[in-house]
């Protein structure tokens, strides 16, 4: 029997408890006291981790030390990932905790022993796993709670400035453990469950990792680092998709292995495969939608064409085309593709040696040159010559949007401005009767109005003119007549 009998708190870790009994009635550590209650495993072990999840019934040891039965609150979220275990990493290899909690409260919250939970939520700092000074872990043998197992005070010597990230990580887990409707957090996770949330973190820092080089192994890592991969990925969440895109274009420059196309190929279909296999978790199906969209948008020929097939496709056609397939939708010849690349109207995107064009780009382009003038056809809209058309041009009153230089020799010219221009002319005309003497536009340029003159002049209405509409051409010049000086 024990000297004291302390009950566990409802949001108390179960190891925690064993902790805090231990140290009322003078044991070692855990191991010692289980011992003392018929656990009579080799050098005084404790199955820490089955205890955690609720494997692990304590019900006969508490029993033998005179203590009624408790379970761990952990158990049902432990059980909810054996339906499809997408992550192994949920709880942590070494204790993680508050010292202010500690000394407020007296006893461990459950929630620190997750993984993903970085901070206290009550006082803003991070949980604390390992000495400041010797670089030791914290440990579930230690001889008393608030304590390493050197006898040294678990203080928070790190610094006070967490990242928001590691907080809003840390409520958000905290209020699903506490089954809260409602939670704010990224709209990706709206709507999951713990595991389902947990499956998107571990599988985008588990990538990310392999990005830069190496591995995720968040069961050895301290929290202080955790934190540094986890804070990346919620806010990619919080950016979610724009930011998981940015993440899937650095391996452009970063591919798998030095085979250059080869790494980069084994990237994505590494990537591709592993969303495929866990497409039953609904979390891993959101980043799969979106990976779908990527690869659709920019890399179609990344993957395999009998691989794309179980990709989810939502337009017919591709969102990246070929330099030939660009000149046809322009309808030019392919040189004049380069052309345009050089006047930075069109954006290449290198991939297996060949340049590739966004299809909403290169069509937006072709929708901009159909939808204005040639210099053929604004003069024959407007009914002036290729002189006198080039005149107004020079002079900036009829706009363009393409003129002829080095790497071009197409006029495109502003069709809408010069409708504009048209309209206000007509709005300017004469209302009433032509007056005697009135001139023609032929009179006038002999009397040395150059046709720019003539229109600065009818724009200033420094000159009054008459308008007889043309049917067959609504935007010609030659409809204004009659014109008399003020």
């Amino acid at each position: 029997m024990l000297l004291a009998r302390p009950s566990i708190e409802p949001n108390e870790c179960l190891v925690s408890y064993l902790i805090r009994i231990s140290e009322k009635n003078g044991f070692k550590h855990i191991g010692h006291l289980l011992r003392h209650a018929g656990l009579a495993w080799k050098n005084n072990r404790v199955p820490v981790h089955q205890i955690l999840t609720g494997e692990f019934d304590l019900t006969v040891y508490l029993l033998q030390l005179g203590l009624t039965s408790c379970s761990s609150k952990i158990e049902p979220i432990f059980h909810s990932f054996q339906h499809v275990i997408d992550t192994p990493y949920l709880l942590v290899k070494y204790p993680k905790v508050c010292p202010d909690c500690i000394e407020e409260f007296g006893f461990c919250r459950f929630e620190w022993s997750l993984l993903p939970y970085l901070a206290c939520v009550r006082h803003g700092k991070l949980l604390i796993d390992m000495h400041s000074g010797t670089g030791k872990r914290l440990n579930w043998y230690r001889r008393y709670l608030n304590k390493f197992d050197d006898d040294t005070d678990v203080t928070n010597s790190l610094s006070n400035i967490v990242p928001s990230e590691a907080i809003k990580l840390s409520q958000y887990i905290e209020a699903l453990l506490n089954g809260r409707n409602g939670v704010t957090c990224p709209e990706i996770l709206q709507g999951l469950e713990l595991r389902e949330s947990l499956s998107i973190i571990h599988f985008i820092a588990h990538y990310r990792s392999r990005l830069l080089g190496g591995s995720f192994q968040p069961l050895s890592m301290a929290n202080s680092e955790l934190a540094q991969h986890y804070q990346y990925v919620w806010a990619m969440l919080e950016n979610w998709p724009d930011a998981y895109f940015k993440f899937l274009n650095q391996y452009l420059e970063n591919p798998m292995s030095n085979k250059g196309v080869g790494g980069l190929h084994k990237h994505f279909r590494d990537l591709y495969e592993s969303l495929h296999r866990q497409n039953e978790n609904k979390g891993i199906a959101r980043v799969k939608v979106e990976f779908d969209h990527y690869i659709e948008n920019y890399w179609p020929s990344v993957l395999e064409s009998k691989r794309i097939t179980r990709i989810q496709l939502t337009i017919r056609e591709r969102n990246v085309v070929s330099k030939k397939e660009a000149a046809k939708i322009l309808n030019c010849h392919p040189d004049r593709v380069d052309k345009l690349v050089q006047q930075q109207k069109l954006t290449p995107r290198v991939f297996e040696g060949k340049k590739h064009y966004s299809r909403e780009q290169v069509e937006g382009l072709a929708i901009q040159i159909s939808s204005n003038w040639t210099m053929d056809e604004a003069c024959e809209a407007l009914q002036l010559t290729r002189y006198q058309l080039k005149q107004l041009l020079d002079a900036g009153i009829l706009h363009t949007l393409q003129r002829p230089d080095t790497f071009n020799r197409d006029w495109v010219i502003d069709k809408l401005q010069c409708q504009e221009l048209i309209a206000c002319l007509c709005q300017k005309a004469r209302k009433r009767t032509s007056p005697l003497g009135a001139l023609s536009l032929a009179s006038m340029q002999r009397r040395g109005y150059s046709i720019v003159r003539l229109v600065l002049a009818m724009q200033a209405e420094h000159i009054e003119f008459g308008y007889s509409h043309d049917v067959d051409h609504p935007l010609s010049c030659k409809q204004f007549t009659d014109f008399a000086f003020k």
